[in-house]
Order: C-alpha cells, then structure tokens, then sequence
C-alpha cells in the first residue's frame, strides 16, 4: 500500500511541475489546488510508513491539511472558470473557516474534540488509525458538503447564465465535481482502508488541467474581477471607422508591445477588430456566441488601456506612425 501512495505522491508532484508549463497565466488557485493535493498524497504516504501513534498522528494531520485546503482551492477555481462575481473578503472568510476546520481536525491526540480515542493498528502489515470519533467530527461532513454544494450551485449558475464558452465545458465542470462527491460517499459507505480520494485527486488534476489548457485560449480563465463586462452599445461606431490593411495590422499586432500581453483567442479577436468586422460576423467566423466576443472584446480593451472601438483605432493608428517614421 506504501507503495501505490508513494507513486500516487510522485504523481501529485509532476502534475504541480506541469500545471506551470500549461498554465501560462499561472493562476493562483489552480496552483493552490495542486499543492493541496501533493500535500494530501504526502500525509498519506507518511502515514502508510508509520511506525508510532505519534508520527501516524503526525502524519494524519499533514493528510487533513490537504484535505481540508483542497474544496476551497478546487470551488475558488470553479468561481474563476465560470466567470462568477464574489466579494473580495469571501476568500478570507474561507480561509478562516478552513484553518478552524484544520485545527479542529488536527487536535486528534491532544483534544478529545474530532477523536475521543485513537490508536495504531496494523492490517496485513500496514499502519491504520484506529478511531473512536468524537462530538466534533460530524463536523468535517459538513463542512464538506457545504463545499460540494457551493460548487454545485456555482456549476448550475454557470449553465443558466451561459459564462463558459459551451455548455460542454460546463458538464465537464459538473463531472469533476460529481464524480468526487461519488468516490468521498462510497469511501464513507464502505469504511475502506485505502484513500481512494488520493487517486481521483490526481485524475482531477488531469481533467482541470486539460480544461484550462483549453479555456486560457478563450481569456476564460481571467479572475472574475478581471472579467469586466464592456458594453459598446454608445461606443460602437463600425461604420465611421476605417479599417486597417492587412499589412497595417500586421505590424500593428509585432510592435504594439500590449499586444503579447493578450490570449491566442484574443489576438485573433484583434485582428478581426482592427479589420472593422462587426461582433456578429467575428462570433459567426470564430464558431462562438455574440457574447463571447464582448467579452474577448472586453479584455481587449482592458489590456490595451482603450475604452470602445475608436479609442483601440487611434492607439493602433499611433503605434503605427510610430513604427513607420
């Protein structure tokens, strides 16, 4: 059993390396995801090696570290993925919440609270913990389950308001969660020794990994106070503007240094507005909703410091006088 967990641990470790070469954005609470997870999978192995109650305690604490860190990255993730707007002090009242659970989960062998009594046993030469579960334990149950169903109801606002680029992104979404929610309630069924939550961990990791792989290229993954919504209703002025030329663009796109600050999807956004083409027919070219486009459009004008359409225009038309003279 040492064995697997201590593979599953490697794992967890190359997954945090490659999590760096496909995020490009590096964005925080995916990276606070995958370190939950290597450290979870570390307390697991510890715990497979111990000799002592002390250091499978020990071990058992550095396990709940992870494991109760792991919901609050995973559901901050979720929130930034859908593009869903929450006050700035929520992550902090999380992170309160989530270190008195910590606490509470960690006073096993000096607070009857989570534990009334622990003991080491050993099954087929393995160490496991011998509990009798104390007055605060039921709390960790729902602690979890307030995190399931937060990310639930966040999935479910995401496939009402339409904010990820398709809907199979969504159930992409739903599936990650689901199915870890199924692996935490048949482990609870069947009382097993084995932490299965240590692989699908692992398997989440794969799945959101290729999920942000994909959506960075959209501008999705943009933090949601990031994310802001740009309407050009007044600012929409297509026919008074004169289009670039291919060859303008171009080298509007290599020397206006902003540029390489946007996403692929972006840049090819870019190009489409510096050429004059409506949202409709960039949404119609692209294969995506009118409302996507306001929001790549958005971003755009964002990360160029423009306001609207014409303002882009005349940034663009000064950084290509100042690029031919």
């Amino acid at each position: 059993m040492s064995t697997v967990y201590g593979i599953a641990m490697a794992v967890s470790l190359v997954m945090t390396g490659v999590y760096y070469f496909v995020d490009r954005k590096h964005d925080k609470w995916l990276g606070h995801l995958f370190a939950s997870v290597a450290v979870c999978d570390f307390g697991y192995f510890l715990l497979s090696l111990s000799k002592t109650l002390d250091a499978a305690l020990w071990s058992n604490r550095i396990a709940y570290l992870g494991n109760v860190f792991l919901p609050f990255s995973l559901l901050m993730m979720i929130m930034t993925l859908s593009r869903f707007t929450y006050p700035k002090w929520l992550p902090k009242i999380l992170a309160a919440v989530n270190t008195v659970m910590f606490l509470i989960a960690a006073s096993g062998g000096f607070l009857p609270i989570y534990y009334k009594n622990v003991s080491l046993g050993f099954v087929d030469g393995y160490p496991v913990l011998i509990k009798e579960y104390g007055p605060l334990h039921p709390v960790y149950k729902v602690f979890l389950f307030a995190y399931f169903a937060a990310m639930v109801a966040v999935i479910a606002h995401t496939a009402v308001k339409k904010t990820v680029v398709s809907s199979k992104h969504t159930v992409f979404l739903a599936f990650v969660v689901i199915g870890n929610i199924a692996i935490w309630l048949v482990e609870n069924m069947i009382h097993s020794s084995f932490e299965f939550l240590s692989i699908s961990y692992i398997v989440t990791e794969g799945m959101i990994l290729f999920l942000y792989s994909i959506l960075q290229d959209y501008g999705i993954t943009d933090t949601p106070k990031e994310a802001v919504t740009v309407t050009e209703q007044h600012t929409e002025t297509v026919e008074t503007i004169k289009a670039f030329t291919g060859e303008q663009t171009e080298s509007i796109m290599k020397n206006w240094g902003a540029v390489d600050t946007l996403s692929q999807r972006e840049k090819e956004v870019l190009r489409f507005l510096l050429e004059n083409k409506k949202r409709k027919v960039i949404a119609e070219t692209l294969f995506v909703t009118e409302s996507t486009i306001k929001k790549h459009t958005a971003a755009i004008y964002r990360k160029l410091d423009t306001a609207n359409r014409a303002e882009l225009f005349e940034r663009a038309k000064e950084h290509l006088q100042l690029h031919c003279k």
